[in-house]
């Protein structure tokens, strides 16, 4: 397995012209809906931001509440600076950002991502959920599906459990057992669990089995992001080479999906399956309007487990039908050769305490299309 070397990480260097006098940016921040969006993440673009303040993403950035001294948790990522605010509907925002870095102790990341040994998965985790994807060791048993560990807690579990399995006989890890955290009790299997995605050819899903190499590119505090590659899939006579971006914040359940199939045309229009695996008495919804499906049921057979939700919300453009197979429920959707295709996918448990029942998960996943279909309106400008 190739082993790549990460990227980058929050603070990620821009290029950018550095200028010898910093000035503070006014960044103006809109909710165009008639609905609160608490903990809304915010993107400001460098590009539209550093030649305000006259200083590369190099020197890190402060961000305040026009009117308030405290500074807010931020990050620089892949050419964003992102930070968190909550905005009542229809609110309008200010806020200044100043090159340099916060004074007083390093905020706790409320995310991670990690490729892990010897197992060789990727797993990441916010302050809400955890997940994880199969990589070489397991090529033989497992394929490209998203994996599941639901937590009941707010802090970082993933390193823990990991670092507690690493004496457990095969078979036989200890995050199996809810010990009070939560647990891994999601049975992914060869499936796409909870909103993997794959080729949709001839009536059936080709997944491109584990990845083969992985790079991380964000490690919070309010993001972690990475990129996962696979080994080239025939599909009607052609191979295809999938890549997947994954972006998780602080706060959501949902992880945003980005999904580019590279093949030796480029340019031709495909047909893409995104899947949830089914489990034993879960019920399927859905909204082809809206834009999301989802199926929610038992945790696992013991009812001291409580339910969980799975959910993929997807962009209505690229939307042609529902459909499923043996093992899951699909969303099939259109893309083309070499372009990235976006859609956002998830799941939500009860023991959280976020989720009390399939309603509550499906309101959720009704809620953030629309959030989705309808962003925050950012601008920058010079503070006068």
């Amino acid at each position: 397995m190739k082993r790549i070397v990460i990227a980058a990480m929050c603070g990620l260097l821009i290029a950018a012209p550095c200028r010898s006098q910093s000035k503070p940016a006014l960044v103006t921040v809109t909710n165009p809906m008639q609905v609160s969006r608490p903990g809304e993440t915010v993107e400001v673009r460098l590009r539209d931001l550093t030649p305000i303040t006259g200083e590369s993403a190099g020197a890190g950035f402060v961000v305040t509440v026009r009117g308030s001294a405290s500074p807010l948790i931020s990050q620089v990522s892949g050419g964003e600076l992102l930070f968190q605010h909550d905005f009542a509907p229809g609110e309008r925002r200010e806020f200044i950002v100043k090159a340099g870095t916060a004074a007083g102790p390093q905020e706790v990341s409320r995310v991670a991502g990690m490729f892990v040994l010897p197992r060789e998965d990727y797993a990441w985790e916010n302050d809400r959920i955890a997940y994880r994807m199969y990589g070489p060791a397991l090529a033989s048993e497992l394929n490209n599906g998203i994996d599941v560990w639901t937590k009941r807690v707010r802090t970082l579990v993933v390193a823990k459990w990991y670092g507690e399995a690493a004496g457990a006989s095969p078979g036989q890890d200890p995050y199996h057992h809810d010990r009070g955290e939560g647990a891994d009790f999601f049975d992914v299997g060869r499936s796409l669990g909870a909103g993997g995605c794959a080729l949709w050819e001839g009536g059936r899903v080709h997944q491109p089995g584990v990845f083969s190499t992985w790079e991380t590119i964000a490690g919070g505090p309010l993001r972690t992001e990475f990129e996962l590659t696979y080994n080239a899939v025939e599909v009607g006579g052609v191979k295809f080479t999938e890549r997947v971006r994954i972006a998780l914040d602080a706060g959501e359940n949902l992880n945003r999906v980005s999904v580019t199939f590279d093949a030796p045309a480029g340019g031709e229009e495909l047909r893409v399956a995104c899947g949830l695996v089914k489990r034993p008495g879960t019920v399927a919804a859905s909204d082809s309007v809206l834009g999301w499906m989802s199926l929610w049921g038992a945790t696992n057979a013991d009812p001291v487990n409580g339910s969980l939700g799975t959910g993929i919300v997807f962009p209505r453009s690229a939307f042609l039908r529902f459909a499923d197979d043996s093992i899951h429920c699909l969303l099939i959707a259109r893309a083309r050769e070499g372009k990235t295709f976006t859609y956002y996918a998830g799941a939500g448990w009860t023991r959280s305490g976020d989720f009390a029942s399939g309603a509550d998960w499906n309101a959720y996943l009704a809620r953030k299309a629309a959030l989705i279909a309808s962003p925050l309106a950012v601008s920058c400008s010079p503070l006068e």
